[in-house]
């Protein structure tokens, strides 16, 4: 056993399926588990079959930053998309404080969201594995590391899953608007060529500017509702 491949393996891979079980989990808890699995088993399948059958090819085989790019943009799209109307509904609250929206939840978008994740992730996971096992010919040890990291990931999923299930829809649809948009924003701008200030850790300062300023949209947008209110009964 190589000690050493097998945690820098464990580490790196750690990162990634982190980074997938975030947009998993926020996908089952805004939907459904059912659907967020499938997409996460659909994508887990294909990249088995494409290890199986390129196996070490599948490193100059596939263009990483055109599938960071495009699911960049697709997650970027379902964050912008989330935290604007997160956004607006915390600033505006509807009477009777109704916030479900059948249509941000649905089924097909959790399936959607998990698969391009995980799929995303994997690939780095992957690319990974087989980039310690081909330079330092410690293939096993690494695959050991990198399927200790998932374990370790679907642990803790499935001890957040209870918790996060309580938090008030809303609230948790603007925490993971700023969080797909964060993602989507680092994937898409590597792809472009952006070299983010500390590399997959740039997330957690993309994630924070994108939370001040959709609070400060929340509270601007709180601070002329009762305006927009008065100004509505001297028209009545």
């Amino acid at each position: 056993m190589h000690w050493g491949y097998l945690f820098t393996a464990f580490g790196g891979a750690l990162v990634e399926f982190v980074e997938a079980a975030v947009i998993v989990i926020a996908a089952a808890t805004l939907a459904s588990w059912g659907p967020a699995l499938y997409g996460t088993l659909a994508a887990t399948g294909i990249l088995a079959v494409a290890v199986a059958v390129l196996g070490v090819g599948l490193l100059h085989t596939v263009p990483l930053p055109v599938l960071r790019a495009i699911i960049g943009g697709l997650l970027l799209l379902f964050g912008v998309k989330w935290l604007s109307k997160a956004t607006v509904r915390l600033g505006r609250p509807r009477p009777g404080g109704g916030h479900h929206d059948d249509a941000d939840a649905s089924p097909h978008a959790a399936f959607l969201m998990a698969f391009n994740g995980v799929l995303l992730e994997g690939a780095e996971v992957v690319f990974i594995v087989l980039a310690l096992g081909v330079t330092g010919g410690a293939l096993g040890s690494a695959i050991v590391g990198a399927v200790a990291a998932a374990l370790l990931c679907v642990v803790a999923a499935a001890i957040a899953r209870g918790p996060l299930g309580r938090v008030p829809e809303v609230a948790l649809k603007f925490v993971v608007g700023v969080m797909l948009t964060s993602f989507g924003t680092l994937w898409l701008g590597e792809a472009l060529g952006i070299h983010w200030w500390g590399a997959d850790a740039s997330v957690i300062w993309l994630a924070i500017g994108n939370l001040v300023l959709a609070w400060l949209a929340v509270t601007l947008l709180r601070s002329t509702a009762p305006n927009r209110a008065s100004a509505g009964g001297e028209r009545a």
